[in-house]
């Protein structure tokens, strides 16, 4: 009886093991093939966030400022160069109609021991700013007596020069002159007169290149 039920027991019992079930070849492998593909895709992250953090730390090729100062490819021509302030004066040459050419005598009478002090002064009338040659290669001073020619500043003016000006509407740029009652001639010849005095009448007028001024009447005692 013990030993029948001993051979029996052996039989359930291996029954009981065959029934635990086993890791198939086919599921370890699948299980290794998935592990290998997660290991491949940890590697493949490293390198990449390695690879941002080489770049962020390493020194590039040039230096921040040479970056700053080159144009981004949406750049404009307004931002590479400056653009024209407001007040920048126009460059357009001043007509005639609109320049004024005056002359002025400090007073219409002189004692004995009184020079004239000359001024000419020209003056933008018109509506735009415009440049204009106001140096003493366009400036005349001359004055007459009747038909009598008796000085011109141009007979001995030495080293004319130009100087070109930019005059905004109604502005005004003014050149003086002191004439120490003398007479000249063309190309500065020695005149040996002198202008009469005892109340004579003289007239000045002042040329600005095409422009010139009226009249100005003076006494000389």
């Amino acid at each position: 009886m013990v030993v029948t039920s001993g051979k029996k027991g052996q039989r359930k019992g291996s029954r009981q093991l065959a029934s635990i079930p086993g890791v198939s070849a086919k599921v370890y492998r699948r299980r290794r093939t998935v592990v290998s593909i997660l290991a491949l895709l940890i590697v493949v992250v490293l390198a990449i966030t390695g690879f941002a953090l080489f770049s962020l730390l390493s020194p590039s090729n040039g230096s921040a400022g040479d970056l700053a100062t080159i144009p981004s490819a949406d750049s404009t021509a307004e931002t590479a160069v400056p653009a024209a302030k407001p007040d920048t004066p126009a460059s357009a040459v001043c007509n005639e109609a609109g320049i004024k050419v005056s002359g002025l005598v400090d007073k219409t009478s002189f004692a004995a021991d009184e020079n004239p002090k000359l001024t000419l002064r020209v003056t933008n009338t018109g509506e735009a700013p415009c440049d204009i040659n106001v140096g003493t290669s366009q400036m005349e001073f001359k004055i007459t007596s009747g038909n009598d020619s008796i000085f011109n500043s141009k007979d001995c003016q030495a080293d004319p020069t130009d100087l070109v000006k930019n005059l905004k509407p109604g502005a005004s740029e003014t050149a003086n002159f002191t004439w120490k009652r003398n007479r000249s001639a063309q190309g500065c010849a020695s005149v040996a007169a002198m202008p009469g005095g005892g109340g004579a009448t003289y007239v000045f007028v002042a040329t600005l290149g095409k422009w010139a001024s009226d009249k100005v009447i003076f006494q000389l005692q």
